[in-house]
């Protein structure tokens, strides 16, 4: 055991590299040799070697100082008799060891539009922070939001640490299905201008150049019979129309500068799963910039953070933004939300309106025209 403890000591003496040397024939293995500016000498061994070392300097003449614990010896030394703290330190791990049997955060990774409803079902299953780890099974769960959202491609639910991480892989919603079996129309879905329409079952009542409205009849379930009498039928066909789409973004022609006044505070906090603490309370600025900075002491495994967060008082100024950059920036926040809505449809035109509404706001709208089937199927 001796040989794995380890001491400091000094060496003085004239000549005291020969006994280092002599120590060294000897097999007495020497660490950390130093000299120090009294000319004295810092040596750390083994207390094994220690013992040896002293046997040999009293020999030889040479004065060997009080050793020093290093190391793990210094460590035993310090715990030795302190039984409060080894309570502390045992009762530290064992409720480290329960908090890993929490569930201390939940990701939603690759949502998109989906994520505020995979949360709100999340909450309706009682799955948030602070539940059991026991009472989530990975593949029920996976289960379960692939049946609540069936227009999502998969679904992968695991564990990373303490934190319950879901992604999700969009996809295309399936088509609507028609009622099998029942006589009825196909009507318009929306609005369009009829591109082309192929009748399977029925008789049309619109051809390609027509205007229809939502709700319009464009195939009656209809034919005649071999007595000339109407009979009732499903009627089944295919209407592409030219619709159009539109997407609307509202962007601040004005924006809130913020210019410091010099004034600082900086504050630190502890985070546990269960409690957090801080010297400091927060600054009475009435408008501040605030830095966060995150020291995380054990990774997923050890929920434990610094945070240290400073605030810099700021005052604010609205001030106009530059025209040209907001068309800019509302023309292409315009676009990705029309590109959302189409869900890969054949686009036909594209085009960009802006215009000014009350306040300080542009409205920017994006349209589309596109080809799409509008015919739904009805029954009477």
């Amino acid at each position: 055991m001796k040989e794995l403890l380890s001491v400091q000591f000094t060496l003085t003496g004239w000549s005291a590299e020969k006994l280092l040397n002599e120590a060294g024939k000897l097999g007495i293995k020497l660490k950390r040799v130093r000299r120090e500016k009294n000319r004295s000498i810092t040596v750390r061994t083994s207390a094994h070697d220690y013992e040896a070392f002293c046997r040999l300097a009293a020999e030889k003449g040479f004065q060997v100082g009080k050793m020093k614990p290093v190391g793990l010896l210094r460590l035993l030394r310090m715990l030795k008799g302190r039984i409060g703290l080894w309570v502390g330190a045992a009762a530290g791990i064992g409720m480290l060891m329960f908090s890993f049997c929490f569930v201390w955060q939940v990701n939603i990774e690759n949502a998109g539009p989906y994520e505020g409803e995979v949360r709100s079902y999340l909450e309706a299953l009682d799955i948030r922070p602070g539940i059991l780890r026991s009472k989530i099974s990975l593949g029920d769960l996976r289960d379960q939001l692939e049946w609540r959202f069936p227009q999502v491609k998969w679904i992968r639910t695991a564990w990373t640490g303490t934190a319950l991480s879901i992604t999700l892989e969009q996809g295309t919603p399936p088509p609507e299905t028609e009622d099998a079996g029942k006589a009825g129309n196909v009507v318009a879905a929306e609005d369009g201008l009829i591109s082309r329409i192929s009748t399977f079952a029925g008789t049309p009542l619109v051809k390609a150049g027509d205007f229809v409205r939502a709700g319009q009849i464009l195939i009656v379930g209809e034919e005649r019979g071999r007595n000339g009498e109407n009979v009732p039928v499903k009627a089944r066909g295919e209407a592409v129309a030219r619709v159009w789409v539109s997407s609307q973004v509202r962007m601040p022609i004005t924006e809130e500068a913020s210019y410091p006044t010099g004034r600082e505070f900086e504050r630190r906090i502890i985070w546990t799963p269960f409690f957090s603490w801080s010297k400091e309370e927060t600054p009475g600025y009435l408008t501040s910039d605030k830095e966060i900075n995150i020291l995380s002491l054990g990774g997923v495994w050890v929920p434990i953070q610094v945070i240290r967060e400073t605030y810099k008082e700021v005052t604010l100024q609205k001030e106009a933004r530059n025209l040209a950059e907001v068309k800019k920036e509302g023309k292409k926040a315009a676009i990705l939300a029309l590109n959302r809505a189409l869900i890969s449809e054949e686009t036909v035109d594209k085009w960009i309106n802006f215009g000014m509404i009350e306040g300080d706001n542009m409205m920017v709208t994006a349209t589309a025209e596109v080809l799409r089937s509008i015919g739904r199927f009805q029954p009477y």
